[in-house]
């Protein structure tokens, strides 16, 4: 068995234990190859142990990329379109719809649900909103904001808990 096929196999056993959702261990897999191909070529001469370990370092990365409304982080349990729910750490989330990333038409109607919101929320909450839109961590967010971390998911749940009365009343109306 060749290193580049010992490092595959190893690569399949880290996305393995990252998820069970076969279509999501693809995305990882695809990451990581891409990932390792950039890192042999910039730090050459690592071990193959090096290489694997930055590989799954970037797969979790990945993983909590998703932060936003639609993402495949709040989508754990599949929430119907316009739920909210709440996952075990607290976390308030509404799931706008399973929207695949590169769809441009998902971005708008994604950025038309945050303006909607946006008047609603104060302006901590707005700014918090924009950080979550950009990627940022609630820990993040804290630093950047000079606030604790409480503080952020605090508002983080009531921005929560606005879109999902507003989803709510919009879907209503939709229906009526």
């Amino acid at each position: 068995m060749t290193g580049e096929s010992r490092i595959y196999l190893k690569l399949r056993g880290v996305a393995a234990k990252l998820t069970a959702n076969e279509e999501l261990r693809k995305d990882l897999m695809q990451e990581m190859l891409v990932h390792l191909c950039q890192v042999k070529t910039a730090q050459v001469g690592r071990t193959e142990s090096w290489y694997v370990k930055s590989c799954e370092y970037r797969a979790r990365n990945y993983l909590k990329i998703g932060r936003s409304v639609d993402s495949l982080k709040r989508a754990r349990d599949l929430v119907p379109l316009g739920m909210t729910s709440e996952d075990l750490d607290g976390h308030v989330f509404c799931l706008v719809d399973a929207v695949d990333p590169a769809d441009g038409f998902a971005e708008l109607v994604t950025q038309e649900i945050v303006e909607i919101i946006k008047p609603q929320l104060n302006a901590m909450q707005q700014e918090i909103l924009n950080l979550l839109m950009k990627g940022l961590g609630v820990r993040e967010i804290a630093r950047e904001l000079r606030v604790t971390h409480p503080a952020v998911i605090k508002h983080r749940r009531k921005i929560g808990r606005i879109t999902g009365a507003l989803l709510e009343e919009s879907t209503s109306q939709a229906l009526s």
